[in-house]
């Protein structure tokens, strides 16, 4: 044992392994009070086999995934067309490819590789992406490829991705036209698929959920009755978790709404923190964490010499921040639902996983922050 321990080192930004496992204490606790002992050994069991990915990625060299991004953006493309072939169909979305008692969503997958691929672009061909051309060859197309075949199950997964790629962009100091360029193109691709999908029925039967995205997004406006007893209820009686929770909580597993909220140990694993340990530490606590994460994956990203390495860290660091804002803004009603889990917080296989990879990469990047290897060859 003595000798495992000793092979077993953990490198990288310190910072940022502390706030992993603050996190996942707090998952921990968090889905034994909702769901029990039973549940919370098969979550632990996940979390084991994502701190054992996290640690495997971590020692990658970095440059490694320049060439994997390649590969790895291929087989995402692959899946999100794959799945709507043989993709198990849950409230009328194809997003799930099950093999054997595995299951997970090529999303998941995606979001991490466009990223990682959009690092690679831009780190390797900065040069000649200064035309629109090249530009949009090179690293816009990938992207909007990516985003259309996420799209028709998931509208807010492939709306994040396509913010997240955006902000990187940003990152890279993109030429300001062509940044404008992306958010009128944005915003004139989002007003016609709401409006195809609340009047144009050829394009109801094409893309059956965007009556759902429609709806929700209305009813969210302007709620209604059949919204209030849906999807509504559940927004409400996440407002009556926090509220009950107060300043201190009600106290570790004593929090009633875990019985009333469906999908406490995941989508609204928030509202239930707050419940049982209040605003002051269910509430704050984790926003904290978050933005600490975030605050020294930036500073990484500052001090790594290589361009691929210092975007890959921006970028993944900020899409694991923009989604916990969802889906603590959706707890507490500032946004519709969404189905966007708590990073490292919220029960889930595949979600635990696949952000164990991206914050391995982050770690892999700050523990060869002075590498340009990459950049020479």
């Amino acid at each position: 044992m003595s000798n495992l321990s000793k092979n077993i080192k953990l490198e990288g930004d310190k910072t940022i392994w502390t706030l992993v496992f603050l996190l996942l204490i707090i998952s921990v606790l968090v889905v034994y009070s909702v769901e029990g002992l039973s549940s919370t050994k098969s979550h632990f069991r996940n979390i084991l086999i994502g701190l054992i990915t996290m640690y495997a990625v971590h020692k990658l060299k970095f440059k490694y995934f320049s060439k994997l991004s390649v590969v790895g953006i291929i087989i995402s493309i692959f899946l999100l067309i794959f799945v709507y072939f043989i993709g198990m169909e849950i409230n009328g979305a194809k997003r799930w490819i099950s093999i054997g008692s595995l299951s997970f969503q090529p999303s998941d997958f995606a979001k991490i590789a466009i990223l990682v691929f959009m690092s690679r672009q831009i780190s390797k061909y900065r040069d000649y992406i200064n035309n629109w051309k090249d530009f949009c060859w090179y690293l816009f197309l990938p992207l909007v490829v990516t985003c259309a075949l996420i799209l028709p199950s998931n509208f807010s997964t492939a709306t994040l991705v396509f913010i997240n790629g955006f902000m990187l962009m940003m990152f890279a100091r993109v030429k300001l036209k062509f940044l404008l360029s992306i958010v009128m193109i944005a915003v004139l691709g989002s007003s016609i698929v709401y409006f195809a999908g609340k009047y144009i029925s050829p394009f109801q039967d094409l893309m059956p959920r965007s009556i759902t995205w429609v709806n929700r997004i209305d009813a969210f406006i302007s709620p209604t009755d059949d919204y209030i007893i849906d999807e509504g209820h559940q927004l409400n009686e996440s407002k009556i978790a926090i509220r009950n929770g107060g300043i201190l909580g009600k106290g570790p597993g004593k929090g009633i709404q875990r019985h009333f909220l469906y999908a406490g140990s995941s989508d609204f694993v928030y509202a239930i923190t707050v419940e049982q340990y209040g605003i002051l530490i269910g509430g704050f606590f984790p926003i904290f964490l978050y933005l600490l994460f975030f605050y020294r994956s930036i500073i990484i990203s500052q001090k790594t010499k290589s361009v691929f390495g210092s975007l890959m860290v921006a970028s993944l660091s900020f899409a694991l921040l923009l989604q916990a804002v969802i889906n603590m803004g959706v707890n507490v009603g500032l946004f519709p639902v969404t189905g966007q889990t708590l990073p490292l917080i919220s029960k889930g296989g595949t979600s635990i996983i696949f952000t164990s990879v991206a914050i391995g990469i982050i770690l892999s990047v700050s523990r060869d922050s002075n590498d340009r290897e990459y950049e020479k060859a």
